[in-house]
């Protein structure tokens, strides 16, 4: 039987030895492929490795040589791919970047030991065992990974895996290597959406951290370019709450004889739009960074014929984002980490991640408190639509006039968006015309899916409604409107756990502080306005 597949790039992996001559200073040569059989979905697949069966020829066009599969993260080229003995081998020249070498160390040193191939398959036929054999296949990259899956049955690496397979198969006439790359996903990250909080307490708590958690650690260690005291964590965001068997509301009820663990009810939190609305998320910072800006245009002129048009440069300036720390503190106990009928595991992560994420969104929206960064609201130079001395309810003019303050300055883009709480959108809800028709229908759907002036229109109680205007102290709400792509959130490092199971000890106690450094800065003031003294 012969099949024509589906054009999904896979990978397998296979151990490193390094078989480079003496001579070859600044190469490395190795097999990256060979017939073992790899399970695929109930088959068993087998690449051919007759010279007729492998296409090498974009892997001896200077094909990149990657680390865990990611184009952004190139480490070396293939210098020369051949069939030899029914395997595929290589041999690549290293690259120059601080990436590249520290990655060549860690391989002359053995700690990195994996090679993966990517791969598509044009053509199989099954054999006479039964398995799936390709009979015509190419590779497109070779990579050096660490964390591989398991070497005798390979991983489907092809695309996500959250949709149909008949969804994810791609036309053939619009079929395009390169495309499948922008969807791959490498096996750092697939592994870190399977790293357990819970092991790398309890790893650090005894001091034999292993297996997932621990290459993971080692990774981050490497991206970060210093060692965590405890470990760094392939999130973005944590939570805060004692997690203590003995008292009911702080976990006590997580553990018990006939709960129904599906029903947990979790603690209500505001709602983070500022990610939703397209804020600009700027990974993997280190060290105080300036992000250069055009702060004024270049001008342009008319002159007469064989006139000299005057020059004009326009004016730069710098961004500057500095790390401030955001933290949670948790304690949870002996019996809490044994007992927990609800996986522990989702819970605590699920915990942290809604309270920095909250947090973060509070501070992007507003911050400017003690050791804050400084948000929306406190930026210096947003547009400024006001009510009145003591503030005053909100009217669809006075909307409509901070809109007014983007688009005068030519930032009124159509992803620009209004945020508010939820007192102003009862408020807004409710205005009338004159024949007591409402302006924002409350049988449309909710608000926060509606548009105003054709412009979204979100809801979060991040949003502050204890602002103070003249004689209204305390009481007065903000509504945002503003272009969110020029809101910057940076992330410093990863977020980290740091781990103290001694000071409480005695009573099975381990205590865990989660830290990410952040900043938040706004690109261009212009981009944003804001109404900060409605009273409800």
């Amino acid at each position: 039987m012969t099949k024509t597949p589906e054009k999904l790039l896979e990978t397998r992996f296979i151990d490193l030895i390094d078989e480079t001559a003496d001579s070859q200073t600044d190469e490395l040569t190795f097999s990256f492929s060979s017939e073992t059989p790899v399970n695929r979905n109930g088959f068993n697949e087998v690449l051919d490795h007759d010279v007729n069966s492998v296409d090498l020829s974009r892997l001896n066009n200077s094909a990149p040589f990657l680390f865990n599969h990611d184009m952004n993260r190139p480490i070396g080229r293939v210098k020369r791919a051949w069939i030899e003995n029914r395997k595929g081998r290589a041999t690549i020249e290293w690259g120059s970047s601080d990436l590249a070498q520290q990655l060549r160390r860690d391989v002359e040193t053995g700690v990195l030991r994996n090679i993966s191939v990517g791969y598509t398959i044009e053509k199989t036929e099954e054999d006479e065992d039964g398995n799936m054999r390709a009979m015509i296949w190419q590779p497109h990259e070779l990579s050096l990974v660490s964390i591989p899956a398991d070497t005798n049955v390979g991983v489907d690496r092809s695309l996500p895996t959250d949709k149909p397979l008949n969804e994810r198969a791609m036309p053939l006439e619009s079929y395009s290597p390169d495309h499948l790359y922008s969807q791959k996903e490498d096996e750092f990250t697939k592994e870190s959406r399977n790293f357990s909080i819970v092991k790398a307490v309890q790893g650090l708590t005894s001091g034999r951290m292993s297996g997932r958690e621990l290459e993971i650690q080692q990774e981050l260690s490497r991206k970060n370019g210093r060692s965590s005291q405890g470990v760094f964590v392939p999130s973005e965001s944590w939570k805060t709450r004692d997690y203590v068997k003995g008292t009911a509301t702080a976990g006590g009820n997580l553990v018990g004889t006939t709960h129904l663990p599906d029903n947990f009810v979790d603690v209500l939190r505001a709602k983070s739009v500022v990610t939703e609305l397209g804020a600009t998320i700027l990974p993997g910072l280190i060290g105080d960074t300036s992000i250069p800006t055009r702060t004024a245009g270049a001008t342009a002129y008319f002159v007469a014929e064989s006139g000299s048009v005057t020059e004009s440069t326009g004016t730069f300036g710098t961004i500057s984002m500095s790390p401030k720390v955001m933290g949670a503190f948790s304690k949870f106990s002996h019996l809490m980490k044994l007992q927990a009928t609800p996986e522990i595991e989702g819970l605590i992560r699920d915990d942290f991640i809604s309270t920095l994420a909250t947090k973060l969104d509070s501070v992007a929206l507003n911050g400017g408190g003690s050791n804050e960064p400084d948000g929306i609201l406190q930026t210096t130079g947003i547009g400024s639509v006001a009510i009145g001395t003591n503030g005053g309810a909100i009217t669809l003019d006075k909307v409509l006039d901070l809109k007014q303050t983007v688009a005068v300055d030519n930032a009124d883009v159509a992803s620009c968006a209004f945020v508010t709480n939820t007192v102003v959108e009862n408020a807004l809800s409710k205005l009338k015309d004159g024949n007591s028709a409402y302006h924002l229908s409350p049988y449309a759907g909710a608000i926060g899916s509606q548009q105003i002036a054709n412009r979204s229109f979100m809801v979060s109680n991040n949003v502050p409604s204890n602002l103070t205007k003249g004689s209204s102290s305390g009481v007065c709400s903000a509504l945002i409107y503003g272009n969110f792509s020029d809101l910057l959130i940076g992330l410093f490092s990863d977020a980290e756990i740091l781990v103290d199971p001694y000071t409480l000890s005695q009573t099975g106690v381990t205590s865990v502080r989660i830290l990410q450094a952040i900043d938040v800065k706004v690109r261009h003031a212009e981009s944003f306005g804001a109404i900060q003294d409605i009273t409800t």
